[in-house]
């Protein structure tokens, strides 16, 4: 492995009412608790930006008026600075309001990290990898209304991007992009939500679908659409044991700037594999995640994945597919909303592993 990272004292705050009491996470009426505030420093070392530090965690809570039943809302945070001078400050959200009702779900950050880029296509090659230094900001936001188990809205998307360093490939290769610029989309969005819980399901399943439309028209430098399918199912086996699979494609129309294009390397998609470790224009995934407790708050998960990206849609169906695979463990922070720190390491069949820790399943 060729990186390390160390997470170390670890505080978790619960707030009921006006009280606030620091302890370790003992809950003695998790009906009670509506407000719960986590949050870990790390240190961290990478060859592309050195040492590392920064802390990050969640904030999970109901908004005034919700009823306990109510699906929690969250706010994380991400905040970090390397030797190299690269800034990290991200605070996803996932908000739901009037018992449900709404849904608001996106990001606001700012980034100036160094990034890395094998190439475009499943052909690419893992000694081909380069780095490119990106700053910019990002909103991203989803409003959504629910119509009984459906979520139905619009998304937003946005991102002015500078690319002030980039190696041989990316400066010499036909890439749209490479110097960066805006991207600016709007689309439609519906979600499918039969999941008993939101963070970490035991049975149900969620569907996502999206039509989203980047073009001058929303301020975008770029002109691309793009379709997706999300689809999750999860099987109930017994007491804390729960088979979770899920089924991800999405196709780009258009001329997208190369940072847009599909991916799957990620805490999400294709564990193992490096950060966008493969790219293009349409993408499918399939994964399966075995979860199950190992001794009070402790759990685990194995999980396997296997994927494939093409410049067409229907080579997807003929060609050769990458696979990951791994284990992990599972602390839990919150009995009742089943909200884990996560912690995984993901193996390649020929390209090493990955190790990752956040909070929230992949999926």
């Amino acid at each position: 492995m060729k990186y390390f990272l160390i997470c170390f004292l670890f505080i978790c705050w619960q707030i009921d009412g006006y009280s606030i009491k620091l302890n370790n996470v003992v809950e003695t009426d998790t009906t009670k608790i509506k407000n719960q505030l986590i949050a870990y420093p790390v240190v961290f070392y990478l060859p592309e930006t050195r040492w590392g530090f920064g802390g990050a965690g969640l904030y999970n809570f109901r908004f005034k008026g919700e009823s306990s039943t109510s699906n929690p809302s969250q706010v994380q945070f991400v905040l970090s600075f390397t030797q190299n001078k690269q800034v990290i400050v991200t605070f996803p959200f996932e908000l739901y309001l009037q018992e449900n009702l709404w849904k608001l779900k996106g990001e606001l950050s700012y980034y100036r990290y160094l990034y890395k880029f094998y190439g475009v296509g499943l052909s690419s090659k893992v000694e081909d990898k380069e780095f490119f230094f990106a700053n910019y900001p990002r909103f991203r936001a989803d409003i959504l209304r629910r119509f009984d188990k459906v979520f139905a809205g619009v998304r937003f998307r946005f991102d002015q991007m500078s690319i002030t360093e980039k190696d041989s490939l990316l400066q010499s290769g036909n890439y749209i992009g490479n110097n960066g610029g805006t991207i600016s989309g709007i689309g439609l969005v519906a979600q499918w939500d039969t999941r008993d819980y939101i963070y970490n399901p035991t049975k149900g399943h969620y569907m996502e679908t999206e039509i989203f439309i980047n073009g001058n028209i929303v301020g975008s430098d770029f002109n691309y659409q793009r379709y997706s399918l999300d689809f999750a199912k999860y099987f109930s086996l017994g007491t804390n044991h729960t088979l979770a699979t899920q089924l991800t494609t999405a196709t780009i129309q258009g001329d997208p700037i190369f940072y847009d294009l599909l991916f799957f390397g990620s805490p999400k998609l294709m564990r193992g594999y490096q950060d966008r470790r493969f790219i293009d224009k349409n993408m499918l995934v399939l994964q399966t995640e075995y979860r199950f407790p190992i001794y009070k708050r402790l759990q685990g998960v194995t999980f396997v994945s296997s994927g494939s990206v093409s410049d067409q849609y229907l080579d997807l169906f003929s060609n050769p597919y990458k696979w990951s695979y791994g284990a992990g463990l599972r602390f839990v922070l919150n009995k009742k909303d089943r909200i884990r720190l996560r912690l995984d390491y993901g193996l390649t069949t020929n390209e090493g592993g990955a190790f990752y820790i956040t909070v929230n399943e992949a999926f």
